[in-house]
């Protein structure tokens, strides 16, 4: 069903904003409505290709959420409701819609689009996984989108121009606007291959909003689309107080109760549609203002009907998968967990079974996987398929490096760095070593079955992703080094050793001890 209101294209653009923004601010309308305007801002972010419903393991046994034709049923009702009270919807997205599941991954980001067109979407920021096809599949995207892609942050190399425009700016009665700025995380260089994004720049995210921010503020209310940390965008809220909200993504976290950061809330609506956010705004049309009403997060449940649209599409291109992702290709009789909020800072099963397989497959002494590339947990029972796209969604070939003691320690050391609440997609998962970690330091690194001490001096063989060797998630300690390429596709090897194993299981043995 089609939404009865419009949805409000963007009428400025990046070349000579500020100075328009200003010019505008300068010649209000000379009629005021005399009421309060009233908005409300549905967001989501880091989608990751979740389009389908999907299980989880809770409190209470297993439970299916998400699905985005469920979202999108919940914003049409909304839009329907406030259409009746003459209120006023927008749509945002806070980035990384793509990569995830095999569905994102085979048809690259064609369907999320096409869903997120169907639902209205108004604007999204540019998330750091948008780039994981590559660029050309970026734009190709981008192109495809009836909404605006937004960055004030990114920026071609060559020629130093943006490359997507900074803002969507939603006009209100009165010759007042909403300024909504997307902002991208300088992580971007680092999380996706090299290769993608060899062309790109990232500009420091204060830097980039402050005079996108000073210039539309006479105008209207300024909101921030955020995919960065939690930490720059207080930053961002510290250095421009009059924001009159964040909504970010990028952690991965539900800020309920929203957060706060001098007086500017800070939004986040967890991950992978599991909920819909809502902030409810009123705005003054005498100080041009706005006054945060109240913010909601909305639970994606199986009790929410599905948008017919919306479901047609996810369906469409469900089937087009074939039989291929549903093949049951052995059985897991352990819980393979990367639940986030373990692989990112704990030894785990999947971790463990992962690399046991790396090494033992190419020979190497030594395993090493960042825990950003592990991506789901592994259920009891039947395993798919498409279960291991969900686990291991990139499309990593291992190679080879040799790398001396001194260097293991260095990746260890970068590998530790993050705290648990910081999920850090650079924490390590590894086979043929165990290591101790006291705060921030490794101690007591020991190799093989033998435990034999880390020798400074010796040389040993390691197999990583290609993307680890890359540098990727700031592991410099492995870029640049000769690279002896396996040939051998992780991900599909995992599958393959599955099919060939039939049962699999993982124990977590001791691997990676926290001593405090």
């Amino acid at each position: 069903m089609q939404p009865v209101m419009k949805r409000f294209r963007p009428i400025l653009y990046a070349i000579g904003l500020a100075c328009l923004l200003a010019g505008c601010a300068g010649a209000p309308s000379a009629e005021k409505p005399a009421e309060p305007i009233s908005l409300t801002v549905l967001f989501f972010n880091d989608l990751h290709g979740h389009l389908m419903p999907f299980e989880i393991k809770g409190e209470n046994g297993v439970e299916e959420v998400g699905g985005i034709a469920r979202i999108a049923t919940l914003v049409r009702n909304i839009r329907e409701e406030n259409n009746r009270r003459q209120v006023r919807t927008l749509v945002l997205v806070a980035g990384d819609i793509l990569q995830g599941t095999p569905m994102s991954t085979v048809y690259k980001g064609e369907p999320d689009i096409r869903c997120l067109n169907a639902m209205g979407v108004d604007a999204m920021t540019v998330g750091n996984h948008e780039f994981d096809f590559g660029l050309e599949n970026f734009l190709k995207l981008r192109q495809q989108a009836s909404f605006p892609f937004l960055s004030a942050n990114i920026v071609i190399k060559e020629s130093g121009r943006l490359l997507c425009r900074p803002i969507l700016a939603v006009p209100l009665e009165g010759g007042m606007a909403l300024t909504i700025i997307g902002i991208t995380t300088g992580e971007l260089l680092s999380t996706t291959s090299p290769e993608n994004v060899a062309s790109l720049g990232v500009l420091d995210s204060v830097a980039a909003v402050r005079p996108l921010h000073d210039s539309a503020i006479a105008r209207g209310p300024v909101l921030l689309l955020s995919h960065n940390r939690q930490e720059t965008d207080r930053r961002i809220a510290r250095a421009m107080p009059d924001l009159v909200a964040v909504v970010g993504g990028h952690d991965q976290v539900l800020l309920s109760p929203y957060g706060i950061e001098g007086r500017v809330p800070l939004l986040q609506a967890f991950e992978k549609g599991r909920y819909l956010g809502r902030l409810d705004l009123c705005i003054d049309p005498t100080s041009r203002r706005a006054k945060l009403m109240d913010v909601t997060y909305i639970k994606v449940t199986p009790d929410i009907p599905r948008d017919p649209q919306v479901d047609a599409i996810v369906a469409d291109y469900n089937q087009r998968l074939g039989r291929q992702f549903k093949e049951v290709i052995g059985r897991c009789d352990t819980f393979l967990d990367g639940e986030r909020e373990h692989i990112r800072f704990q030894e785990t099963t999947l971790g463990n079974f992962v690399t046991d397989i790396m090494r033992e497959q190419t020979g190497a002494r030594i395993a090493m996987i960042n825990a950003g590339a592990l991506r789901a947990s592994i259920k009891e029972g039947p395993v798919t398929v498409e279960d291991v796209f969900k686990a291991m969604p990139y499309g990593n070939e291992l190679v080879r490096v040799e790398l001396t003691g001194m260097e293991i320690r260095q990746a260890l050391q970068r590998a530790v760095q993050g705290t648990r609440e910081d999920e850090d997609g650079g924490f390590l998962h590894v086979s043929g070593m165990s290591f101790a970690v006291r705060g921030r330091t490794v101690e007591d690194v020991r190799i093989g079955a033998d435990r034999n001490p880390l020798e400074t001096t010796a040389v040993y063989s390691v197999v990583v992703p290609d993307f680890l060797a890359s540098g990727g998630d700031g592991h410099v300690v492995f870029k640049g080094k000769p690279q002896i390429k396996t040939g051998s596709p992780l991900r599909e090897l995992i599958v393959d050793t599955i099919r060939q194993r039939g049962g699999v299981r993982a124990i977590t043995e001791g691997r990676i001890r926290r001593l405090e």
